[in-house]
């Protein structure tokens, strides 16, 4: 008793590793959402599209430039050309000196943008609509993640699935192994029949050295797909089949929502809300800009006292010809504006056209479920009788041999189409704008 309950400690913990070691499909998403490099980078782009807003939002607001400046300067006068001519440069007595003395300037500048027709008004509005853009293209990437993670979740169970139909195989050949291996020896069965059985079990675990191999390589993609650099160490579990109320529904009745939904339409008005904005700045070149300026300046010599002085006012900034600079900039916007629209306009036909696509793959994947359990239990069927047959007598090996590939080729189809269906309703999903 004391040895097993020692044992029991002893397993306890590795029995427990083993357990925690299970992924499940929610597991690999919050794992995505936290540890995708894809997904930090578009957040770090709309925190860009953040700080250009702020940006544009500075132009509304009042600009202060200071300087100050200190010097050890000369006092050595010096003459302009135009002063030189004059008659009171004559009566000066200049004298170079290496005398320097401590010298003091100061200032400050501050302006301010009274009215601009709409350029400051526009800048903003563009760096609003590229946030916006940045935003759909995180929400963008967040679906494909999702998608992603899904696909490769599901690419593992399948590979899962088909490791257990290679062990099952591995298991029947080797009974049908020792059952010919026993008729030979009796002298029912020719040596050739256990020589044709070894190499099907041959074939067999090769096969199983290939799922086991596509098991470690769809676990790779999966690590990949959450973000991960780690061990493949884990299990998976299949999550609940849950068929979308959708799959019945016509495209039309989809369609208004998947383009109330899809991030990448949205991201496309923000384009054109950008666009639009762009318009409106390259037209405010055809009119000047009111700017309202003031300052204050002094300057300090030696013992002198500081001289200070200062200005206020107000003026207009105006180019009137820029070799038809602004007139380019407007037909640039207005050809913009175009091929954005023809881009949304693309974009609906693709959505429509991958909406129907996903709708055809469910549908196809669910009749080849439909087909494929049929095939399993007929070709399961149908091994039991060439295993009679072969016993009795009344089948030969060739015989018994077809049955148990059609048996491992239909569990293998069951499997395909078991997940091609999660992955296509996953597609679905994400053609409709959903995570």
């Amino acid at each position: 008793m004391r040895r097993l309950v020692s044992l029991a400690l002893v397993l306890a913990p590795a029995l427990a590793a083993a357990q925690a070691r299970v992924v499940t499909l929610e597991d690999a998403l919050r794992t995505a959402a936290d540890r995708q490099p894809q997904l930090r980078a578009a957040m770090a782009q709309v925190q860009v599209g953040q700080a250009r807003v702020g940006e544009a939002r500075a132009g509304f607001l009042p600009r202060l430039d200071s300087q100050f400046q200190y010097q050890r300067s000369g006092v050595n006068f010096l003459l302009s050309p135009s002063f030189a001519n004059s008659a009171f440069a004559r009566t000066l007595k200049l004298d170079n000196t290496l005398d320097t003395v401590n010298y003091y300037v100061f200032g400050a500048t501050a302006t301010e943008t009274l009215y601009d027709f709409g350029r400051t008004g526009g800048q903003l509005e563009q760096a609003r609509a590229g946030e916006l853009a940045n935003r759909a293209d995180l929400e963008s990437t967040l679906l494909q993640t999702a998608l992603g993670v899904r696909t490769a979740y599901f690419a593992v169970l399948a590979a899962k699935e088909l490791v257990w139909v290679g062990e099952e195989t591995v298991k029947n050949q080797g009974k049908h192994v020792e059952q010919v291996r026993q008729f030979v020896s009796a002298g029912t069965r020719p040596k050739i029949d256990l020589r044709s059985a070894e190499l099907n079990l041959a074939d067999a675990e090769l096969g199983l050295v290939r799922a086991r191999n596509g098991l470690d390589l769809a676990k790779l993609g999966l690590n990949l797909a959450m973000g991960v650099e780690g061990p493949i160490d884990y299990d998976v579990t299949a999550p609940a089949s849950e068929a979308l109320s959708e799959e019945s529904q016509p495209v039309e009745a989809l369609l208004t929502e998947a383009l109330r939904e899809r991030p990448e339409l949205a991201r496309l008005d923000a384009q054109i809300r950008a666009q639009q904005a762009g318009r409106r700045v390259a037209t405010s070149g055809y009119f000047p800009a009111l700017v309202a300026v003031g300052n204050i300046s002094g300057t300090k010599v030696a013992d002198f006292d500081w001289g200070v002085n200062f200005y206020v006012g107000a003026g207009i900034s105006w180019n009137l010809y820029g070799g038809f600079l602004t007139a380019h900039q407007v037909e640039e916007a207005d050809a913009g504006l175009a091929a954005l629209s023809a881009q949304r306009d693309t974009l609906r036909q693709s959505i429509r056209n991958e909406l129907e696509q996903q709708l055809l793959a469910v549908a196809e994947a669910k009749q080849r479920l439909q087909v494929g359990e049929r095939a399993v239990a007929t070709a399961d069927e149908r091994l039991k009788l060439a295993e009679g047959r072969y016993q009795a007598g009344a089948g030969d090996i060739i015989e018994l041999d077809d049955a148990q590939v059609t048996q491992a080729n239909a569990q293998a189809q069951k499997v395909a189409a078991t997940y091609d269906l999660a992955t296509a309703r996953a597609r679905l999903g994400r053609a409709l704008g959903r995570r």
